[in-house]
């Protein structure tokens, strides 16, 4: 086969070696794209990188109450530390009221174990939970709890992976299950961070 090496030389190869040293071959984590991740405006609802234990349970959570007609959908799933520190700022030194008390790598966010919820009825997103509505957001609670999931006293859509702690995540001692998708992405944005606090130490084996 025709090939360029990485300093324009042209040449050619064998096609076994190029099949053998592809199939060997290790993508680093921060060869992900993370553009769209340091937009501290830009909510990620991609479930696809979410830690699998997390992932399986929300969406689950999702599918149950959809079978009893109550329509919620994943509003932010895996939060960037740079929106993080840029949501923390907020009425502190940035205009608005305070929001959270999370630093970046405070939150379950930032591991993939956490998503806020929200509800969609006739496709569009609503907080209201006020009067009959009420009951909606109780049933996602009773769920959410029963499907492994523990939620916010201070903040009704949270849900996040019950019988963690945040001292675990922050020295690296993540829940065992993960895959590809989730570890690399970690990774990358462990790699990838520049502020404070500083990252967490990146995963090696969490499968």
């Amino acid at each position: 086969l025709a090939v360029t090496t990485a300093d324009g030389t042209a040449g050619f190869a064998s096609r076994s070696l190029l099949e053998e040293v592809v199939a060997g071959a290790k993508v680093e984590a921060t060869d992900i794209d993370l553009s769209a991740w340091r937009d501290p405006d830009r909510k990620l609802r991609d479930t696809a990188v979410l830690h699998p234990a997390f992932r399986k349970r929300a969406l689950s959570l999702v599918s149950r109450l959809d079978a009893e007609g109550i329509s919620f959908g994943i509003f932010e799933a895996w939060r960037s530390p740079w929106r993080q520190t840029h949501l923390f700022a907020q009425g502190r030194t940035r205009p608005g009221s305070i929001v959270t008390n999370a630093r970046a790598w405070e939150s379950y966010h930032q591991y993939g174990l956490a998503a806020d919820f929200v509800l969609t009825p006739f496709g569009a997103n609503s907080w209201d939970s006020g009067g009959p509505k009420r009951r909606l957001w109780d049933r996602l609670r009773e769920i959410g709890r029963a499907e492994g999931l523990e939620d916010l006293s201070f903040e009704r859509p949270h849900f996040q992976l019950a019988g963690l702690k945040i001292a675990d995540l922050r020295a690296g001692r993540l829940p065992a299950g993960g895959d590809d998708p989730w570890q690399r992405t970690l990774n990358a944005v462990i790699a990838a961070w520049d502020g404070e606090p500083t990252a967490p130490p990146p995963i090696t084996d969490a499968t």
